[in-house]
């Protein structure tokens, strides 16, 4: 299964400094609930740095001697499973297409936003009210009300991940921690202080 890791760390920024060996795991098991995290390894991804180069990633990786399932740690600048980072998306959500890296990658920032309408309803649906905000009716303008609600991209899908088991694209499987209870309501600026649920690989 995959965590959300926060830092304050730009993608440049973690991988000049490997704080991938400094990732602390969660003190047992979020899949089993019972063992206990041990580091094995890492692996590699794609991600796009801040003027839309594209850079190597290492994310790290633990498993658990109970369960024996691994689990890995994406950086919170990261989207599961999406190449372009955290605030080139933003940007281009707020119709920022002047910034060069939105210019670089705006084919596939512009699939991205298609696939974020086309799972708005089911987003919503699986939402309701969790964030404390009435969502669109129709799950139609949905980046406003998520951003009014969760304060930007980063959060929004940290809080999706951790509370819903989805992200703003689809649900995956390595989202669905076997035995944990899905929360109703969020407080997003709690939940902005924690670790929280995330996949492996362009995961």
């Amino acid at each position: 299964m995959q965590r959300i890791y926060l830092t304050a760390l730009s993608p440049e920024e973690y991988i000049a400094t490997e704080a991938h060996r400094q990732v602390i795991a969660d003190l047992v098991c979020p899949r089993c609930g019972k063992g206990r995290l041990h580091r094995h390894g890492k692996y590699g991804r794609g991600i796009t740095g801040l003027l839309g180069q594209l850079l190597w990633l290492f994310v790290a990786r633990f498993i658990c001697l109970v369960c024996g399932h691994t689990v890995s740690y994406l950086p919170n600048f990261a989207l599961s499973y999406r190449i372009v980072q955290v605030a080139t998306f933003e940007a281009f959500l707020d119709g920022k297409i002047d910034r060069r890296d939105v210019q670089r990658w705006q084919t596939v920032l512009e699939d991205y936003r298609r696939r974020m309408t086309r799972f708005a309803v089911v987003l919503v649906r699986t939402v309701g009210c969790g964030f404390g905000r009435a969502p669109p009716a129709d799950g139609g303008a949905v980046w406003p009300w998520l951003k009014v609600a969760c304060g930007g991209v980063a959060s929004a899908a940290r809080l999706l991940i951790a509370h819903f088991g989805i992200t703003l694209f689809r649900r995956y499987q390595c989202h669905q921690p076997a035995g944990v209870p899905v929360n109703t309501t969020i407080n997003p600026e709690a939940a902005g202080k924690s670790v929280i649920p995330g996949p492996p690989h362009t995961t």
